[in-house]
């Protein structure tokens, strides 16, 4: 298939199209690189600093690595990643180490971590509140044989 010339013998029009759809594909793809490396280090970040927050003992007990270790690994994949890229072969090391200690390890440590206990104690009668109520018993309240 052969393209026919326009009227004015030349394709300037047809070819001025072309160079935009080049020029603001060119502009996408520079754009999404710049978000991937955005992401790659937020993540080591994240990862990095979570790492930080969990005590040492917790990683034994989870049966991962030492917190040295990762926080080795962690370190090590943001300082490739914002030294040489995230689209590096050594970036995209770096950025499996980061995914690994998050897919793998912080769910781990999770799991070990201490619990959170609620520091408001609700008795039944008295509303939810530590003092006296001066209502009565409300609908969710629960006492046996009724």
């Amino acid at each position: 298939m052969t393209l026919a010339a326009p009227r004015g013998g030349g394709y300037s029009g047809f070819v001025d199209i072309l160079v935009l759809i080049a020029y603001y594909l060119a502009q996408a793809v520079f754009w999404i690189w710049r978000l991937a490396q955005l992401t790659a280090v937020v993540l080591g970040a994240w990862a990095l600093i979570d790492t930080l927050t969990h005590d040492a003992a917790h990683f034994v007990a989870a049966g991962k690595r030492t917190k040295g270790f990762w926080l080795g690994a962690n370190a090590a994949g943001i300082a490739v990643v914002l030294l040489m890229g995230a689209n590096s072969m050594l970036g995209l090391l770096g950025v499996v180490a980061n995914s690994v200690y998050l897919a793998d390890v912080r769910p781990a440590l999770k799991y070990y971590s201490p619990v959170r206990v609620r520091s408001n104690i609700r008795f039944p009668g008295n509303g939810g509140s530590r003092g006296g109520s001066s209502r009565g018993p409300g609908p969710r309240d629960w006492t046996p044989g009724r």
